[in-house]
């Protein structure tokens, strides 16, 4: 009874170790390969600026600019960490709503029948960056 308590309190440090070690970093597999073309995946590791289990596995290798622009936390995070090439060629890469939408007429051209044009939407805040958690200065 005594080896099975201690069997089980160790398994579950092992495990809550390594729960902790998920909730801390972005493991991001992004196009291109590692170790001069040795290695055919090219998956790195960023740390978190909180501890969370949302977006611990990131898959950016078909990624498209539609895709960056969803995941603004993410990609501030990489640019904090000074990892943009990890989404360099998603941010180049048009979204298939920027393809459906250029081959659609354009309703910002100028009015024909004298009604006036509407006006574009006033652009949006910028968010603030967040500490990280493994930043210690004050």
């Amino acid at each position: 009874m005594k080896k099975t308590l201690k069997f089980a309190f160790i398994v579950l440090f092992v495990f809550g170790g390594w729960a902790l070690a998920a909730a801390s970093l972005h493991v991001v597999r992004a196009p291109g390969s590692m170790c001069w073309g040795y290695i055919p995946a090219n998956i790195q590791l960023v740390p978190k600026n909180a501890l969370s289990f949302r977006e611990t596995w990131v898959d950016t290798t078909k990624w498209s600019s539609a895709d960056v622009a969803n995941h603004p936390a993410f990609v501030d995070r990489l640019h904090q960490a000074n990892k943009m090439d990890l989404v360099k060629e998603a941010m180049e890469k048009p979204s298939s709503a920027d393809t459906t939408a250029s081959a659609a007429p354009r309703h910002d051209a100028p009015a024909v029948s004298g009604e006036p044009s509407p006006t574009p939407a006033p652009a949006a805040p910028s968010p603030t960056p967040q500490k990280s958690i493994f930043d210690f200065s004050k």
